[in-house]
């Protein structure tokens, strides 16, 4: 009798670990693929570059010749800038931009014309724009804007008389772009102060004018790249 209950003890504790050791075997590929799955997990982007959008606001600066004349000194502008970022990636996205600036033409001495007639330039300009270097607190980045420039030039000039008549350009729709680096510095995840330096060709009067631009500004992120 004493034997029977003992056999049957150990029928009943070889059948417990008979369950333990299926049930552990059954997890074991689970734990395999959930190791794996954590190993090659992607990196998560900093949270200051996972916002869908950016929307930039500041001052602009320009340095622009209105004549092809040797004898029209260039002139300093000042305006705004504004311009949106969509993010495909953290690391580039496209970009528009509308600027404006405005400043007061010097013609020579003795020219006959109206005395510092003041004029405006605008730009509405498309294209992609990239961050290459992505930090907590800096982000450096360049692009490439092509589209339109409309500049005024005939505002201060009497009626009967057209800026072109003292080497002055004529009010014209033309081809203009910008093309340039800007950094960053990081705020918090959605905000940041950005500075902007460009190269800003324009086509009035049928030649190149090698416009320096630059704009320092507030930068506001928002949206989500993960949805």
């Amino acid at each position: 009798m004493m034997l029977t209950r003992f056999w049957n003890r150990v029928n009943v504790v070889t059948r417990r670990l008979s369950v333990l050791l299926v049930f552990a075997a059954s997890l074991f590929p689970f734990s395999c693929l959930h190791a794996q799955v954590t190993a090659t997990a992607p990196v998560t982007e900093l949270s200051q570059y996972s916002q869908r959008w950016d929307v930039f606001g500041g001052a602009q600066y320009a340095h622009f010749n209105p004549s092809p004349n040797r004898g029209v000194e260039a002139i300093n502008l000042l305006g705004w800038n504004g311009s949106a970022t969509v993010w495909v990636r953290p690391v580039w996205g496209i970009e528009a931009s509308a600027r404006g600036a405005y400043g007061n033409i010097v013609l020579p001495a003795g020219s006959g014309g109206p005395n510092n007639p003041p004029m405006s330039e605008h730009l509405f300009l498309f294209g992609p724009n990239f961050r290459f270097l992505r930090t907590p607190k800096y982000t450096f980045g360049m692009h490439a804007l092509f589209g339109a420039a409309y500049g005024k030039f005939s505002t201060g000039f009497p009626s009967g008389e057209t800026p072109q008549q003292f080497s002055i350009y004529n009010d014209k729709l033309a081809f203009g772009a910008a093309v340039g680096a800007s950094g960053d510095y990081n705020l918090s995840p959605k905000w940041s102060v950005r500075l902007i330096t460009d190269w800003q060709p324009t086509y009035y009067g049928y030649s190149r004018q090698n416009e320096f631009a630059g704009a320092v500004g507030i930068v506001y992120k928002l949206g989500s790249l993960h949805k």
